[in-house]
């Protein structure tokens, strides 16, 4: 995964990520809308043939960088205990 700083402004940043399935920005927004303080957490396409994605995300007071580490790492402990789950269900 590649991730760039597209643009930056007082409480809102938008990210360019390439080389990675646009469902792992997916789970992220989801964790991220999760949160009070972000107005608006956004994930497009920009052409159907590019694996390129741009993620905005808006906060009300927040550092939105540091909203995105959070939701991400949520995400990780989520997909964790996910695997966990299904391993112990195919131990069945």
């Amino acid at each position: 995964m590649l991730v760039q700083v597209a643009d930056v402004k007082d409480n809102e940043i938008e990210l360019k990520v390439s080389d990675e399935d646009i469902s792992v920005l997916y789970v992220v927004q989801h964790e991220l809308l999760k949160e009070r303080s972000v107005d608006f957490a956004g994930v497009v396409q920009r052409h159907p043939l590019a694996k390129e994605f741009h993620m905005r995300v808006s906060t009300k007071r927040k550092d939105p960088m540091e909203v995105i580490q959070d939701a991400s790492a949520s995400a990780v402990e989520y997909s964790k205990d996910l695997v966990s789950m299904i391993k112990s269900a195919l131990k069945k």
